[in-house]
Formats: C-alpha cells, sequence, structure tokens
C-alpha cells in the first residue's frame, strides 16, 4: 500500500470501503414529453415523496435551451425530489423532466444496493416515456476521491496513480504544483450504441467548512447514445423499457470499473476492493 511505500504520507479513500463521493443515473429520451404525458410521469414520481424517501421538493424556474440561430426550445419546469441529511449536505435527488430522468446519491455502499434503489425510480417512469417517445441517451457518471494523509511537501500523486495510465496525460507526473487532465473519445460498442467517454482527474487542494484538504478527484462519465446516424435504430416500449435500462446500466458499470483501474494503481485497487 501507499502508506507502505512512502511512511511520511499516504492515499486514502475518502470512505473506508471506497472513494465514491456521488453516483448519478440518467435516461434521456427525445423529443420531449407532451404536457399531458409529463403530467402523468410527475404524478407517478409524487409516489416517492415521503419522510422515509425523499421529502424535499425543491422549486425550479423554467428553462428555455437554444441550439444554433433557431428558436429555444421552451420546456416544463422539471419535477424535483430530494433528501438532505440533518447537517445540511445532500443525500440523493430524483429529477424528472419532460425529456429525461436522474438520479443522484452521495451514499453509495456497493453496486447491487445503490442500483437497485435506483431502478425503483427508473421503473415506474420509463414506460411512459417509451410508449410516447425515443431513448435518446443512458448515463452513469461516478466522482471517486482520495485525500491525502502527511506532509503536504510528500504529496506526489505517483503514489496513486497508475503508471502509464492510458487515460491520463503523461505529463503530470511531472508536475509539482496542481493539474488538471481531461480526456474524452467517442467508442462504437455495438450496432445499436455510440459511447461517449470522459475522464476528469484534478489534482488540487478542497476547501472544506473547518479545513483544507489535498485530494486527487476522479470523474468519470460514460453516455450511451441510441438511435445516432450510422447507427441501428433501438425501439422501446413499455413491456422491454426496464429490462433494457437494467441491462444498459450494468453494461455501463462493468466498463467504468475497467476504466477506473486504469487510472488507479494496483495497491490502492486492491484497497477499495476493485480487484
Amino acid at each position: 500500500m501507499s502508506n507502505e511505500i512512502n511512511p511520511k504520507g499516504y492515499f486514502e479513500p475518502i470512505h473506508a470501503a471506497h472513494a465514491i463521493e456521488q453516483v448519478a443515473f440518467m435516461l434521456r429520451m427525445e423529443p420531449p414529453l407532451n404536457e399531458a404525458s409529463f403530467s402523468q410521469v410527475c404524478e407517478i414520481a409524487k409516489q416517492f415523496k415521503t419522510e422515509s424517501d425523499m421529502p424535499g421538493q425543491p422549486e425550479f424556474r423554467t428553462l428555455a435551451f437554444g441550439f444554433g440561430p433557431s428558436i429555444p426550445q421552451q420546456l416544463p419546469k422539471p419535477f424535483v425530489l430530494n433528501r438532505i441529511a440533518a447537517d445540511g449536505t445532500p443525500e440523493k435527488e430524483l429529477r424528472i423532466e419532460s425529456n429525461s430522468i436522474s438520479f443522484t446519491t452521495f451514499r453509495y455502499t456497493r453496486w447491487d444496493a445503490v442500483w437497485a434503489q435506483a431502478r425503483r425510480y427508473f421503473e415506474t417512469m420509463i414506460p411512459t416515456y417509451a410508449e410516447n417517445t425515443k431513448i435518446a441517451a443512458v448515463g452513469l457518471n461516478y466522482i471517486d476521491k482520495f485525500k491525502w494523509v502527511g506532509e503536504l511537501s510528500e504529496c506526489k500523486t505517483n503514489l496513486l496513480m497508475q503508471s502509464g495510465s492510458k487515460y491520463v496525460c503523461p505529463h503530470i507526473f511531472e508536475v509539482d504544483d496542481f493539474w488538471h487532465s481531461y480526456t474524452g473519445a467517442f467508442i462504437r460498442t455495438d450496432k445499436n450504441t455510440k459511447r461517449l467517454l470522459n475522464v476528469n482527474v484534478d489534482y488540487l487542494d478542497e476547501v472544506l467548512p473547518d479545513d483544507v484538504r489535498r485530494v486527487v478527484a476522479i470523474t468519470t462519465v460514460l453516455t450511451d447514445l441510441m438511435n445516432q446516424s450510422g447507427y441501428e435504430p433501438t425501439e422501446l416500449n413499455a413491456q422491454n423499457a426496464n429490462n433494457f435500462l437494467d441491462d444498459r446500466m450494468q453494461k455501463l458499470h462493468v466498463f467504468g470499473k475497467k476504466v477506473f483501474g486504469n487510472i488507479i494503481n494496483d495497491d490502492m485497487s486492491k484497497r477499495i476492493a476493485l480487484i
């Protein structure tokens, strides 16, 4: 482990068993639902507004989105539910829009449990989307953080990072100051799917309410795009939509683990049970 290599300091995950600060699940459909169908979805989502689940309902203004010279598309305001901890920190959020569903949790435990929680929200609403519009994208996003413990003068990111990682710029190992490494690419995974992979790694000092800590933050954004030009179409309906989403999220999770394992070194991968 890192602390055996350098007794003056070492990186450790922000949690005892893992480094995940938050994970987000996303489903996007195009075109947006009409007003009646979107109202139906919002009514379905209200079942989760309970004290034991997500009692909060923040207000959002309606936003207009425009692309190029075209007339901005006016979308209804999102329906959002959340849960905030007693100390004011967010625990989870469910966001429903006329063209998307997203769920974010800040309380990661293990994949099976977290996806089961998220799937419970998606499976109640996705049939309505599938009956009225087409699937555009499925996404899975992670933010992992590792904090430095020890003398700041001894902090070296090569104690955490995988030497020769294809997802990190090699020159960062020669930098004595903070750095950022961002990369992205489209990958043809099968005849139906165009996958966008983004990996953003930041080495910086993070300001907390009562402290400052040195961290490496790794953001992995995976987006499977469907019904793209040059790809075969993906057709969903109320009967197959939930099974499709479950299979797709499982595949993104497995792919994300491989990417992440190519960024951090084997010592840390063993520490957080990645390998």
